[in-house]
């Protein structure tokens, strides 16, 4: 009897080359994912309320919720908004009868509204306003308090990254004459040393 009957052929036989690239793709594609995953940032679907009336009719929140949380909002606004030595200053980045002067003589943008979203904290509102530099390419965008741009006034709804909810600093010197430089998304601290909107 010849030994080859007892020899199991088909278990020596190679894999195909196909194979071990086949078990490489799936871990290949988790790592890609988690990796793609790490750089984009969460983003969430907003709406900008411009007022208590506002919030009634397109949010869920009753009238007394409302309230509390566009009081939030300003107070958010006082703390974080632009402050500019002159009214003159202060409506050359945000367009006439867009300021208002505060008790010591500061002047900060008329807050246009706030960011309602899923991630909102109703707390601490984010503040936002309405940029209305002549000749800039961010003339009628709505930005928040550290100069992001979320889109153009008038949009029913803004897609937002998570960031745009997160509490922004405190704001206690003043913005020098001519904005806030030429990239409103450049996100630097209004009133601090790179600040300069203009675009």
């Amino acid at each position: 009897m010849k030994r080859t009957k007892f020899i199991n052929l088909a278990a020596m036989r190679k894999l195909p080359a196909a194979r071990p690239s086949f078990i490489v793709k799936p871990l290949v594609v988790a790592v890609s994912t988690a990796i793609l995953s790490a750089c984009s940032e969460p983003q969430d679907d907003a709406i900008v309320i411009e007022s208590v009336d506002d919030c009634v009719t397109k949010t869920t929140l009753n009238e007394q919720q409302c309230v509390a949380v566009y009081q939030n909002a300003e107070a958010e606004a006082a703390r974080t908004a632009p402050k500019y030595n002159s009214r003159q200053d202060c409506e050359e980045a945000f367009g006439y009868e867009g300021c208002r002067a505060s008790s010591n003589g500061i002047f900060t943008p008329i807050m246009y509204g706030y960011l309602f979203g899923r991630m909102m904290d109703t707390n601490r509102p984010s503040s936002v306003y309405k940029y209305n530099q002549r000749g800039s390419s961010y003339r009628d965008s709505i930005i928040t308090a550290d100069g992001s741009v979320i889109g153009k006034a008038g949009q029913r709804n803004y897609k937002v990254n998570q960031s745009a909810y997160k509490p922004k600093a405190t704001v206690s010197r003043t913005v020098s004459r001519g904005g806030f430089g030429a990239k409103a998304s450049a996100k630097s601290s209004w009133g601090g040393s790179k600040s300069s909107w203009g675009g």
